[in-house]
């Protein structure tokens, strides 16, 4: 804008002077011209007394300078011409300057001479004889007047453009200095509002025109940096993992999830990477072609020992198509179905093992082919399966009210260590305890716990009893009670079997046993840990298992006090 401005001031300037240096030639050139005429006039009117004096024998002797002179008869033909060259058989009454003396007694005219070949000033007087006597001379022209004023010209030009070259730097300089100064960030966009409100009346309209333009804006910005760092918010703190890839299956986006599935450090920028790079599984990117033709997919894939479904959509944008791949974490899900079946099995099988064998003994009984002296010994079999059908069953319904959280909080205030010594000895009285000779022995101090009751004289009661059927002939088992900030430390430790490294993980799960053959023998539901380890969950307390085989076990409890 500065530019065009002084440029503009530079050519208007240059205008100017062009018209004004030719004004002054004209000027000049009318100048010189007048003066020429007024001096043939002189001349003119002091021949035109000498020849009315002395009449023209002296004519010849006359001289007019640089003029001239002409004496015409009154009919119109020159008597004498100073112009030896000049055609006499022409008469010359028809001309202006003739007719006018004639008249008047002087003319004057101005035109182009065919003699002269130029622009000739003609001034004529009548005589006192009637006679007529005409001076003519060609005038300068411009270009005979330009030559002797060039440098001065040339001067008052360069004088004048140097003149204007630093009044429109200036002029423009102070122009565009007020708008150079508008602080578009400020509600006083030019400085000096509100003290000085002619400044630039003319612009105030599209001032106020841009300020409304720059505050709503200013609110655009506003409103979609605020959705911008709400979607970033939100992508970020998904825990689903959120992949969009353009045209090309190159990404676009990666949320924080993305990186953790696929083990990848936040120090690695995968934006604009191929995802085939990132994870090479033939299935997945075989459907993220699919994907681009317009399909929406479904998938279930293992990454990194997780269970995912992913779920690829295409997407529409600036005559693009991308994808949007959302990576939904099934794990617990996917472990909880599997689970779920196994445990269904599990209990299909472990009831049907009694079921059966009651149903065969009955149907044996009945059918007369048990002797009556076997009759009590089979009656006591089908005791013991249906006994072990109950045990079971109570295990299993004490498992579904875990789940269904249908267990209530009877939390009461007791001593767990005089429950621990109860539990003991009613146990130390069991069958296989004497059987196998285990002693069972309480430590530790008393320790009062706000916790249910019959939940934890249950979780003692499995743990005490595991501890004594898993135990070796004459083994020992020790229960400690200790307090440690602000738990309830229950520890019980047997000499037994033990249990190897791969079995640990899975001993807490349903119907899980190490040795089948040997639990069955004992008489084991399989769901004795599984409900110790949901009483402890249920107490917000932990739990952790330390064994090795031919060793003994130790399984230590934590209780929040």
């Amino acid at each position: 804008m500065q530019k065009r401005i002084f440029t503009t001031f530079i050519l208007l300037i240059g205008v100017c002077v062009v018209t004004l240096v030719v004004s002054i030639g004209l000027l000049f050139l009318n100048r010189v011209r007048a003066h020429e005429m007024a001096a043939i006039r002189d001349n003119a009117n002091l021949i035109a007394h000498i020849l009315n004096q002395s009449g023209y024998e002296h004519a010849e002797d006359i001289r007019g300078g640089n003029t001239r002179m002409t004496i015409i008869c009154a009919d119109g033909w020159i008597i004498m011409d100073s112009h030896h060259t000049a055609d006499i058989t022409t008469n010359r009454s028809g001309r202006e300057e003739f007719i006018q003396a004639t008249i008047h007694g002087r003319g004057e005219a101005i035109r182009d001479s065919d003699t002269l070949r130029a622009v000739t000033f003609y001034y004529a007087i009548r005589l006192q004889d009637g006679s007529i006597l005409r001076f003519s001379r060609t005038l300068n022209s411009l270009g005979q007047v330009v030559p002797a004023i060039l440098p001065i010209l040339v001067m008052l030009t360069l004088a004048i453009f140097l003149l204007a070259y630093i009044a429109a730097y200036r002029l423009t300089r102070r122009i565009i200095k007020p708008l150079l100064e508008v602080d578009f960030e400020n509600t006083n966009i030019i400085p000096g509002y509100g003290h000085n409100t002619t400044l630039y009346e003319e612009i105030w309209p599209y001032i106020k025109k841009i300020e409304h333009q720059r505050l709503e804006i200013s609110k655009q910005l506003a409103t979609s940096r605020h959705r911008a760092d709400t979607i970033e918010a939100i992508i970020s703190n998904m825990r689903e993992g959120l992949l969009i890839l353009d045209e090309n299956a190159l990404v676009m986006v990666a949320n924080k999830s993305v990186l953790d599935i696929f083990k990848i450090s936040k120090e690695i920028d995968i934006k604009d990477k191929n995802i085939r790079h990132i994870f090479r599984d033939l299935e997945f990117n075989q459907n993220v072609k699919t994907c681009y033709k317009g399909k929406h997919l479904e998938m279930q894939l293992e990454i990194n020992k997780k269970v995912y479904n992913v779920y690829l959509n295409p997407v529409e944008y600036e005559n693009n198509r991308g994808i949007i791949v959302l990576f939904l974490d099934i794990t617990e899900r996917y472990k909880a179905e599997s689970q779920r079946k196994e445990f269904t099995a599990n209990v299909s099988h472990e009831l049907k093992t009694p079921l059966t064998t009651i149903s065969a003994l009955s149907e044996m009984m009945v059918n007369g082919m048990v002797k009556s002296e076997d009759i009590s010994d089979f009656a006591q079999k089908i005791s013991g399966h249906a006994a072990r059908l109950i045990n079971i069953i109570e295990d299993i319904i004490r498992l579904s009210e875990f789940d269904e959280k249908k267990v209530t909080k009877d939390y009461t205030v007791f001593d767990i260590y005089e429950l621990a010594k109860s539990v003991s000895h009613a146990l130390s009285e069991n069958e296989i305890a004497i059987q196998k000779s285990v002693s069972i022995g309480v430590t530790g101090q008393a320790v009062n716990i706000n916790a249910n009751y019959r939940l934890l004289d249950e979780l003692l009661h499995n743990l005490i009893s595991n501890s004594v059927k898993y135990n070796k002939d004459g083994g020992r088992v020790a229960i400690e009670i200790s307090k440690e900030k602000g738990w309830c430390k229950l520890t019980v430790s047997d000499t037994g079997i033990g249990i190897s490294k791969e079995h640990q993980a899975r001993v807490f799960e349903r119907f899980y046993r190490v040795d089948n053959s040997r639990s069955k023998k004992t008489g084991g539901t399989g769901l004795g840990l599984s409900i110790v380890k949901h009483i402890v969950d249920y107490h917000n307390g932990h739990i952790i298992m330390d064994s090795k085989l031919g060793s003994g076990t130790t399984v230590v409890c934590k209780i929040r006090l």
